[in-house]
């Protein structure tokens, strides 16, 4: 191999580890992917505690209004 084309491929390498590198700086650490994943599944935990609170409350008044109902079609 010629030393023109070694340089060549060097260089070539050079400039891929460079994309890739900048590529993983980019990239979230695993203690940051961690604290986003357990943010996140706090904020869809309480989420989901309001929608069964909300989904509790809508069985209720429906079950009143029923008995409501009832109450005045025997009067």
């Amino acid at each position: 191999m010629e030393k023109g084309t070694l340089e060549k491929t060097v260089d070539k390498i050079a400039l891929e580890v460079s994309k890739h590198t900048k590529a993983i700086e980019g990239l979230a650490t695993k203690e940051e992917f961690t604290n986003f994943k357990n943010e996140n599944l706090s904020r869809f935990d309480k989420a989901l505690t309001i929608l069964e609170r909300l989904d509790q409350e809508r069985l209720f008044t429906f079950e009143r209004v029923k008995r409501i109902e009832e109450e005045v079609e025997r009067r």
